[in-house]
């Protein structure tokens, strides 16, 4: 049982490194490319994505993702309280908790 709870604890940890890899990526430089942070990663993209939306969920990261260029941004949440993409300028809208669509560009912006 030990041996059992000791591997889960470790690869849960190995998940939270791998997070704050991302984090501290983006907040460095403003932006990456997603297939940046693969390869830095050593991952997959869907991987990738999952920490990326595991971070959204626990409030750890606000920004946007641009999917058709594949670049991850960074931005303060008071410069994203407006109706407007950062990316087009074309409506927003919600789509899940702290994530929000642009039906325009398919930017989706982590506030």
């Amino acid at each position: 049982f030990l041996m059992m709870k000791g591997q889960q604890e470790s690869a849960a940890l190995a998940e939270v490194q791998q997070e704050k890899k991302i984090l501290n990526m983006v907040s460095v430089q403003g932006k990456v490319t997603l297939s940046g942070v693969v390869l830095e990663l050593v991952s997959t993209m869907d991987q990738v994505k999952n920490y990326i939306y595991d971070l959204v969920g626990k409030g750890l990261f606000t920004g946007y993702i641009d999917w058709k260029s594949g670049t991850l941004f960074a931005k303060d949440a008071a410069s994203m309280q407006t109706n407007k993409c950062p990316n087009c300028g074309g409506e927003r809208e919600l789509v899940g908790k702290g994530v929000v669509k642009c039906p325009y560009c398919g930017a989706e912006l982590f506030i």
